[in-house]
């Protein structure tokens, strides 16, 4: 992990890469600080689980560079217990996790799905109507589809006109696909393709997974978009330093 301090924190303009929380960058000192050292950007995967304190988010921005990134995680009330159903709790997530990515300066709020939501005409519509009343800031939503059902080309075209009308972008793990809708934002989670057969993160990216990553990232920004990777693989500190190194010339 020491050496992760020693490489160079850029990558490519409009290119950023970082991973999913600085809890596990185990270094001497404060974990932040010396991540923010190696990398630009990072998505609040703790926002999933628990609601972070405003106090605490305010912190966490000033202990970063001016330049430095967040994403977060909407909390799984939103997406998890009520499944993006519009009503009175999720609107209270919604705004809380409003307050909170204004807090962090964040320029992500993303959704990730369970694998049971499915792409049927039910959870369709609840996205369209979602998506079209979620209260917004300057950030960017971000939306995480699981599972092989949302791969196929029928699904796809209708998240896609979904995701077009209420400008939100589709997350998805650019080592084995790619999303069915952008706006000027392209955002992934990596996990490996592993995860879509076992359910369980992948420990690192092999060499053909992450040049997969690296050219998708690239063609995006031969189109001046904005590109966003964050890693959850096992390695996922050291996946992201890899990437780093093979993009700073892009």
């Amino acid at each position: 992990m020491r050496r992760l301090l020693e490489r160079l924190q850029g990558s490519a303009s409009g290119l950023y890469i970082g991973a999913g929380g600085w809890q596990y960058f185990l270094v001497p000192g404060d974990r932040l600080v010396n991540y923010s050292k190696c990398f630009k950007f990072v998505e609040v995967n703790s926002s999933f689980y628990a609601y972070p304190s405003l106090r605490a988010a305010y912190n966490w921005r000033k202990k970063v560079p001016e330049d430095f990134v967040f994403a977060v995680r909407a909390n799984r009330d939103i997406t998890h217990r009520y499944k993006l159903q519009v009503c009175e709790e999720t609107a209270k997530a919604q705004e809380y996790m409003k307050r909170l990515c204004e807090a962090l300066r964040s320029e992500a709020l993303v959704y990730t799905m369970p694998p049971s939501f499915e792409p049927n005409v039910e959870n369709l519509a609840r996205a369209r109507k979602f998506f079209s009343e979620a209260e917004r800031g300057r950030f960017k939503l971000v939306f995480e589809t699981r599972g092989r059902l949302w791969r196929s080309a029928k699904a796809r075209e209708a998240l896609r006109r979904i995701l077009e009308d209420t400008d939100v972008t589709h997350s998805v793990d650019l080592s084995y696909i790619e999303p069915a809708y952008t706006n000027e934002l392209v955002y992934a989670r990596i996990f490996g393709p592993a995860m879509e057969t076992t359910g369980r993160n992948q420990y690192s990216l092999k060499g053909e997974q992450m040049e997969k990553v690296v050219g998708i990232a690239r063609k995006h920004m031969q189109e001046k978009k904005r590109v966003m990777v964050a890693f959850h693989t096992v390695k996922m500190y050291e996946d992201a330093a890899r990437m780093a190194g093979r993009t700073q010339n892009i």
